[in-house]
């Protein structure tokens, strides 16, 4: 992948991460049990990818 195209997955995950907590923020306050869950496990699963992004992104600035 290229430096941009990282960089574009990195903020499409950003977003989603933060969209996320938001729907879990709104479901807990709302006593909305499996939403919360399902929003903290797509929240999960964005930060692990960008962890993977991070480590992608190093590479590519030493090729």
């Amino acid at each position: 992948m290229t430096r941009e195209q990282l960089d574009k997955l990195a903020q499409l995950l950003t977003d989603t991460a933060q969209t996320a907590s938001t729907i879990e923020l709104r479901a807990l306050a709302d006593h909305g049990g499996q939403i919360a869950r399902w929003a903290g496990v797509v929240r999960g699963n964005c930060v692990a990818c960008m962890r993977l992004v991070d480590g992608l992104s190093e590479g590519v600035g030493h090729e």
